[in-house]
């Protein structure tokens, strides 16, 4: 008896020790997760310095890199979906019938964290503000929003059916208030509700390729151009999907989906970027007319093979804030399209584009009232070219359709509306000279117009 205890005593130490010595000579050097892996630590930094973070980076290099790591991610997590029905990844929500929901998506399914009106209407006067700007240039500016998968087919969900606190999704409502301030929306929310079949990939986040092609179709009618429509075509169903959330969960070994390949003609070209996974690309296509300069995600990533099948060059970039204004000046595209998914459409309410709003006149009942209203200047983080005027309003002087204008010295400009109570205003460096300028904030209701601070400010230099 006591020779078997030791053989097992032995056995286990052996199975213990086998990922970490196994790294000597069969490290991990492969990843699903889309992020790179993490480097060997170093004693100094590059100033010779000690590197006081050196234990929290080895222990990040030897978990990413023990030996059999992705085999035994894999068999944990199929032990934990096929005995207890569970998702072993925070990340991934296991839901019936083998279908897989991205964890982030689920205080939009629960409705917990569903917009105030207030800042639904702010995200549709940024939209409609963005249109305004693309529109004085001459150019045509189509919005969409790439439905959260259980948002269409939440029935596969599990138990968190019995948790939702509000049927209502920030983004369906968002769509009521962009259509009544007149923003070009292409409403996928309605357009996928209408097909008869599932459009998404049960182990992936995003609209399989078909659901793809029917998007594509909406944003071109949107944009009103002459496109190649395949709806008639018939695609070839291929096992070849290995989902972004298969990818999570099982690592490299869970079982392909069947998605759809239209046997695109391909007759682009990368002028720059890799794939559809670079977060600047620019297509090139001898065939096609026109430029298109658009804003995604990865649900643009299936677009890319439509799209740059139809414009001479397509521009496509995933940075945030957006850099509009310096994309327009740069590239003259003659469409924009911005396609942001559900879950992340809030962040227009704290990043807007980087742009020069357009400057307007102020309204001829205006007051004057002495308020708690804030504002400071500086110089924009994201683009060194410009100066971002921004701070936070008395909120007992807005109501709920409150537009935000802003004064600087003899120009007044519409504002970017952020969170609930935020105003930020983008202007060129190249447009202030002067030391300090004189600002002033107003609220514009339907009814009056109210200064609420009045400041002469330094520019920072």
């Amino acid at each position: 008896m006591k020779k078997y205890l030791i053989l097992f005593i032995v056995a286990c130490m052996v199975m213990c020790l086998i990922p970490s010595v196994g790294m000597l000579f069969y490290p991990t050097t492969k990843t699903s997760e889309n992020k790179p892996m993490a480097e060997a630590p170093k004693l100094t930094k590059e100033d010779g310095s000690f590197n006081e973070a050196v234990f929290a980076d080895f222990e990040s290099y030897f978990t990413e890199h023990i030996a059999l790591r992705n085999p035994l991610v894999y068999t944990d997590a199929a032990i934990q979906s096929a005995l207890f029905q569970e998702s072993n990844i925070s990340g991934v929500i296991r839901g019936t019938d083998g279908w897989l929901y991205y964890a982030s998506t689920l205080s939009d399914y629960l409705g917990t964290d569903v917009l105030t009106q207030r800042q639904l209407y702010n995200l549709a006067s940024n939209f409609r503000l963005i249109q305004d700007y693309v529109q004085s240039k001459g150019k045509t500016f189509v919005l969409t929003i790439a439905p959260n998968k259980n948002t269409l087919y939440g029935e596969n969900m599990p138990y968190y059916k019995s948790y939702i606190v509000n049927p209502d999704h920030s983004a369906v409502l968002l769509g009521d208030l962009l259509r009544e301030q007149n923003v070009q929306y292409l409403d996928l929310f309605r357009l996928f509700q209408q097909q008869d079949e599932v459009l998404y990939l049960k182990r992936d986040s995003h609209w399989n390729m078909k659901g793809a092609n029917l998007a594509y179709n909406g944003i071109m009618d949107a944009l009103a151009l002459p496109h190649t429509d395949y709806s008639d075509t018939t695609p070839v169903p291929v096992e070849n999907a290995d989902g972004d959330l298969n990818k999570m969960l099982y690592s490299f070994y869970g079982e392909p989906e069947t998605d759809y390949d239209y046997q695109l003609p391909g007759n682009y070209t990368y002028r720059f970027g890799k794939d559809v996974e670079s977060g600047w690309i620019i297509t090139e296509n001898a065939q096609g007319t026109g430029a298109l300069l658009m804003f995604r995600d990865s649900f643009g990533n299936t677009l890319i093979p439509f799209l740059s099948h139809e414009f001479s060059t397509a521009y496509y970039s995933k940075g945030e804030p957006n850099a509009l204004e310096r994309y327009m000046e740069q590239y003259d595209p003659d469409c924009v399209v911005i396609e942001k998914v559900e879950r992340n459409i809030a962040n227009y309410l704290k990043l807007p584009p980087v742009l020069t709003s357009p400057q307007v006149q102020l309204p001829e009942n205006l007051t004057i009232a002495n308020t708690d209203t804030t504002a400071h200047v500086e110089v924009c983080m994201n683009d060194a070219n410009y100066y971002v005027f921004s701070g936070l309003l008395d909120e007992n002087r807005v109501q709920t359709n409150s537009d935000i204008l802003v004064r600087v010295n003899d120009r007044v400009y519409r504002a970017f509306q952020t969170e609930e109570y935020g105003y930020m205003l983008y202007l060129k460096q190249e447009e202030l000279t002067e030391a300090s300028v004189q600002v002033a904030v107003y609220v514009a209701n339907s009814d009056q117009c109210v200064q609420v601070l009045y400041a002469q400010m330094n520019i920072p230099q």
